[in-house]
């Protein structure tokens, strides 16, 4: 199992202005960068937008191996949901976050994980991100909500240097792999994995919109819709897609991220 330490990290206020019923909170607990590959707990840098542990995390928990792959991904149009993998795209961009599962064919919050080569100078990175989709109550059982509202380029926030997550010696922590099942999943596809200097420091954005399986009544199809632009940097980073539910067969959890691996990948990088 992935080893870490505890995370601190400085937190930029939501700008979501959404009104909305928050999940029963359950009994806090320590905030952990990467604890374990699995089953472990993830402080968002802007604040979880439903915080359902009362400390700005999400806990990530993946069931099985190859599970939670096949319902969201990452892509360029509206009109293709399976998506595909993207790469040098530029500093500034467009992409959709889709949701192809069948029940109940949602999930409640889209989660950014950004990452920059490990020796990269974030000294003047300053990554500033909207977003568009659907938000909605939190349902008491696993379901398709009644009703959403869209909102519309919503300010997630401006995000720099200091919100790369950090160890408790406030050193910034970098490494190959990402959180799922697997001990070693990548960060992009085609990442060599025994190439142990291809490190990432990565901070996780919480959007509070959530993902709605393809509906052409919907605007987007029901895609959430992220803008994205990167200024004081010029070199290589990358996107991943996680997302959380509070209601789920894992429970309240993050159990869903885009497939970097095999047949069906998708993701989304800058620069290679």
């Amino acid at each position: 199992m992935k080893n870490g330490k505890k995370a601190t990290v400085l937190k930029v206020a939501m700008a979501l202005a959404v009104l909305l019923m928050l999940a029963a909170c359950i009994a806090p607990v320590s905030a952990v960068l990467f604890a374990d590959n699995n089953q472990t707990y993830i402080e968002m840098a802007n604040g979880a937008f439903y915080d359902p542990h009362g400390n700005d995390t999400y806990y990530f928990n993946f069931s099985k191996a190859g599970g939670g792959l096949k319902a969201i991904h990452i892509t360029n149009s509206t009109t293709n949901s399976a998506g595909a993998v993207y790469t040098n795209q530029g500093l500034n961009g467009t992409f959709y976050i889709s949701d192809t599962s069948k029940d109940p064919g949602c999930s409640d919050s889209a989660i950014l994980m950004f990452g920059v080569p490990g020796g990269a100078d974030t000294t003047n990175l300053a990554l500033n991100i909207t977003a568009s989709g659907y938000n909605w109550t939190l349902t008491p059982t696993i379901m398709y909500p009644p009703s959403v509202t869209y909102y519309s380029n919503v300010d997630i926030g401006t995000f720099g240097n200091s919100e790369f997550l950090t160890d408790d010696d406030d050193y910034l922590i970098d490494c190959t792999w990402r959180p799922y099942f697997d001990e070693n999943y990548p960060m992009y596809y085609g990442q060599n994995m025994t190439n142990t200097s291809d490190t990432y420091k990565v901070m996780f954005l919480d959007t509070g919109l959530g993902t709605l399986k393809y509906n052409t009544s919907l605007t987007n199809n029901g895609m959430i819709k992220i803008d994205y632009g990167i200024t004081g940097y010029n070199g290589r980073a990358l996107f991943d897609i996680y997302t959380w539910c509070n209601q789920s067969n894992q429970g309240k959890s993050v159990s869903w991220t885009n497939r970097v691996t095999d047949t069906g990948s998708n993701g989304w990088t800058i620069g290679f």
